[in-house]
């Protein structure tokens, strides 16, 4: 716990030494599922890159994406994981997922000047990327089963081989015709701009 003038000196070796007893032995493994807040969104906190520091895999939730209404509200870009390596994925997965991130990255270079001067400002070829992006962003968000009752959205579960066959649908231009609204809360793309 922060103190009011800031983190006591031992926090990184506390943190560690708690850290360190999540492991696997020949009885058995132990996954630990953690919530870490961040206060006032601040990634840079000594005690969130202590924690971030030895996880394997980081989910990271957005304000952002949450105010845009984009659910789960995801931080794609913050988010990692170890696991993101073409050994362990396939090339295929690492490809595509790459690809899904680099668009990502692009668009929210791109976010500012947008802001400033407006789309117009953008060439053709940065355009595309923010319409793919966009798209991307919203195809991305999921109709959850659970609150199906609240929002009136059927809930569902997209295989994996599907939701990589639509990003690179989305990479490749084939939806370029779609419009965002087409994407969002949607499960699979289907045959749409095929």
């Amino acid at each position: 716990m922060p103190a009011t003038v800031g983190y006591q000196p031992t926090l990184i070796s506390e943190v560690g030494s708690l850290e360190d007893r999540i492991f696997s032995t020949a009885r058995g493994n132990v996954t630990s599922v953690q919530a870490v807040y961040v206060p006032a969104d601040d990634m840079t906190d000594p005690a969130v890159n202590a924690i971030l520091g030895h996880l394997d895999t980081s989910v990271i939730l957005s304000r952002d994406q949450a105010g845009k209404g984009i659910y789960p509200a995801v931080d794609t870009l913050r988010s990692s994981s170890k696991m993101m390596d073409a050994s362990v994925l396939g090339e295929r997965h690492y490809s595509i997922a790459k690809a899904v991130r680099e668009q990502l990255a692009r668009y929210r270079e791109l976010e500012d000047i947008i802001a400033m001067l407006g789309m117009e400002e953008l060439s053709t070829e940065d355009r595309l990327i923010v319409a793919r992006a966009r798209k991307l962003q919203r195809y991305l968000t999921q109709p959850f089963y659970v609150v199906s009752r609240h929002t009136g959205i059927a809930g569902v579960s997209v295989p994996l081989e599907g939701t990589l066959e639509d990003c690179d649908a989305f990479l490749r231009g084939k939806f370029d015709s779609v419009s965002e609204d087409q994407c969002y809360m949607r499960g699979r793309m289907g045959a749409q701009g095929q």
